[in-house]
C-alpha cells in the first residue's frame, strides 16, 4: 500500500475516524488493530514478511525483559545482548544486503533456507528503532512490559515507508497517550500531507524524468549535461525524502502523534558535517548514540588516543580516534544505504573524507581567509560556505543514482569529458522528456520549496505555522493555489513513477 495511493488515504480517514470515535483508554488499541491491518496488507498478505516482522519487535521485546531479569550478572547480560542485536543486525543485512553477501562470502549463502525470507515494509527503519531500544534498556533505560504497547511502537504504520527513525523512549510513550482532540493540529496534518504530495508529484517526479535521462545513457549526454543532473539529484532526492516524510508527519499528527523532525534547513549550511546534522537527523542520531560513541569508547580506541597524543601531538592526537569513529560511522551509513560500493563510497567513504579533510586542515583555512582579507561575518561568506556544501554533497551524491560503482564512474567520466554551456542556451533539455509547461512548474516549484525554506530560517518557525497567522483570505488563497497546482500539475506523465519514493527501497 503506497502512502499516494488511493487506498492508503481511504484507511488513513478510516482509521484517523475509529480512533478519534474511541474512549482515550482504548485509543491506542484502535492504533494497534489498523497497524495490524497495515502490515498485512501492506505486505501483500504474506506470511512470511509478516513473520520476520513479529520474530524482529518479539525479540527485542524480550531482550529487553531478559536484562531486567538478569540486571545484577552483567556476564549474562552480554550474553543476552549479543544474541539481540545479532538476530536483528544479522537479519537486517541477510534481507537488505543479500547480493553483497554472495559476492563476498567464502561460501555459497544461497544453501541456507533462511536467505528465502521476505523483507518486509519498513525493515530498515523499525529495526534500527528496534536495535536502538535493545541497547537503551541495556544501559538502562525503561523497559515496556506490555508486548501490545511495544509491538504498536515496532509496527506504527506512518513509519513503515521511510522513517524516521524513533526511540522508544519518546516515541513510544508518544503512541498510548492520551490524546486530546485538537482542530489546528488536524488541520496542520491535512496541510502537511498536501506540502508533501506537492513536493513528490509536482517537483520532484520531474526532476526524476532529467535525472534518469542522463543517468540512463551518460554518454549521450556528457559534460554539463551530467553536472546539472547530479545537482538536480540533490533537489530530487531532497524533495522526494522531505515530501514522503511530510505526509508521514501529517498522517501521525492526524492521530495528535508528534515525531521528530529529519531535516532541518541542510542547504543552509556552511559545512558537510553540519548539512549531515540537518539531513536525515534521525538517522544520524542513532549512528552517533549507537555506533559511534560506544565504538570511540572502545578499548582499542582508547588506546590509539594515547598513542597518538604521543605521536602526533595533543592537537591532533585527540581527533585520530574520532576519525577513526566517524569512519565506521560512515562506511555504514553508505551499507545501510545499500549494499553496494556506489553507495559505500559516494554516500559513506567521500562524505567522511571531505569532513575529516575540512577538520584537519580547519586552522590552514582560516589563515587562509585572515590572509585573503576574507570577512567571515558577511553575508557573502555564508553563502559561499552554502554553496561550496551543496557541490561537495552533490559530488558525492552522484554515484547515488548508478545502478554500480563502475557505472556510477562512467557518470563522471562523462562529465569530464567535454565543455558544452551551450546546451543552457538552446533546446537541448527539450528533449528529456519535459515540455516548456514542465520547466514553467519546475521553475515555480523549486522558487515555492525556496521562499518556504527562506521563512522557516527569518521567522524561526515552519512555513505552516507562518501561514496560520496570516489574514484568513491569504490562508485560503495558499493552501488552494497549492491545491490546484496538485490536482492539475501533479498528473503522471511519461517517465513518472510516482507510486515509488526512493527510499521506500532503503
Amino acid at each position: 500500500m503506497d502512502i499516494l495511493s488511493f487506498e492508503f488515504f481511504v484507511f488513513t480517514f478510516i482509521a484517523v475516524l475509529i480512533y478519534w470515535i474511541c474512549p482515550k483508554k482504548y485509543r491506542w488499541t484502535a492504533l494497534l488493530v489498523s497497524n495490524l491491518v497495515f502490515v498485512w496488507y501492506a505486505n501483500s498478505f504474506s506470511r512470511r514478511a509478516c513473520a520476520v516482522m513479529v520474530f524482529l519487535i518479539l525479540a527485542a521485546y524480550i531482550a529487553g525483559l531478559l536484562f531486567e531479569r538478569f540486571a545484577q550478572n552483567m556476564r549474562m547480560k552480554k550474553l543476552i545482548l549479543a544474541c539481540a542485536l545479532l538476530s536483528e543486525a544479522g537479519l537486517l543485512i541477510i534481507l537488505k544486503d543479500m547480493d553483497f553477501l554472495r559476492r563476498y562470502l567464502p561460501f555459497g549463502i544461497a544453501d541456507f533456507k533462511f536467505v528465502y525470507l521476505i523483507a518486509p515494509l519498513g525493515v530498515s527503519y523499525f529495526t534500527l528503532s528496534l536495535i536502538g531500544y535493545i541497547l537503551d534498556t541495556y544501559w538502562g533505560s525503561a523497559i515496556e512490559r506490555n508486548p501490545l504497547k511495544f509491538f504498536l511502537f515496532g509496527s506504527y504504520f506512518p513509519l513503515l515507508t521511510s522513517g524516521p527513525i524513533v526511540k522508544y523512549s519518546d516515541t513510544g510513550k508518544e503512541l498510548v497517550k492520551s490524546h486530546d482532540f485538537s482542530y489546528e493540529r488536524m488541520c496542520f496534518g491535512v496541510q502537511r500531507i498536501l506540502w508533501g504530495i506537492f513536493k513528490k508529484i509536482v517537483l520532484s517526479e520531474r526532476l526524476a524524468v532529467i535525472v534518469n535521462t542522463v543517468y540512463g545513457n551518460p554518454a549521450a549526454y556528457p559534460g554539463l549535461y551530467v553536472w546539472t543532473a547530479m545537482v538536480l539529484f540533490v533537489l530530487q532526492l531532497y524533495t522526494d525524502f522531505s515530501g514522503c516524510l511530510d505526509i508521514i508527519y501529517g498522517v501521525s499528527e492526524l492521530f495528535g502523534i508528534a515525531l521528530p523532525e529529519n531535516f532541518d534547513l541542510p542547504f543552509a549550511s556552511g559545512s558537510l558535517s553540519e548539512f549531515w546534522r540537518k539531513w536525515h537527523i534521525t538517522l544520524g542520531l542513532w549512528l552517533k548514540n549507537y555506533i559511534l560513541y560506544p565504538v570511540l569508547k572502545s578499548k582499542p580506541l582508547i588506546w590509539l588516543g594515547g598513542k597518538s597524543k604521543k605521536w602526533f601531538g595533543k592537537k591532533y592526537g585527540k581527533k585520530i580516534p574520532t576519525w577513526c569513529g566517524l569512519f565506521v560511522s560512515w562506511f555504514l551509513i553508505g551499507f545501510w544505504h545499500g549494499g553496494s560500493w556506489n553507495y559505500i563510497i559516494g554516500v559513506g567513504l567521500w562524505m567522511w573524507f571531505v569532513i575529516v579533510l575540512g577538520d584537519a586542515s580547519e586552522g590552514v583555512l582560516k589563515r587562509a581567509a585572515v590572509f585573503l582579507q576574507c570577512r567571515t561575518d558577511c553575508f557573502s561568506w555564508n553563502l559561499f560556505r552554502s554553496v561550496r556544501t551543496f557541490l561537495l554533497f552533490a559530488f558525492g551524491l552522484g554515484m547515488f543514482p548508478a545502478s554500480s560503482f563502475m557505472s556510477g564512474l562512467e557518470v563522471y567520466k562523462a562529465g569530464f569529458s567535454v565543455f558544452n554551456p551551450w546546451i543552457f542556451f538552446n533546446e537541448s533539455f527539450l528533449g528529456m522528456g519535459l515540455t516548456v509547461i514542465d520547466y514553467s512548474v519546475l521553475r515555480i516549484s523549486v522558487l515555492t520549496v525556496v521562499i518556504a525554506g527562506i521563512i522557516k530560517l527569518v521567522k524561526k518557525v515552519p512555513v505552516r505555522e507562518w501561514i496560520s497567522e496570516q489574514n484568513v483570505y491569504f490562508r485560503w488563497s495558499v493552501w488552494i493555489g497549492l491545491f490546484l497546482i496538485v490536482l492539475i500539475y501533479g498528473k503522471y506523465g511519461p517517465g513518472y513513477d510516482a507510486a515509488e519514493f526512493i527510499y521506500r527501497g532503503f
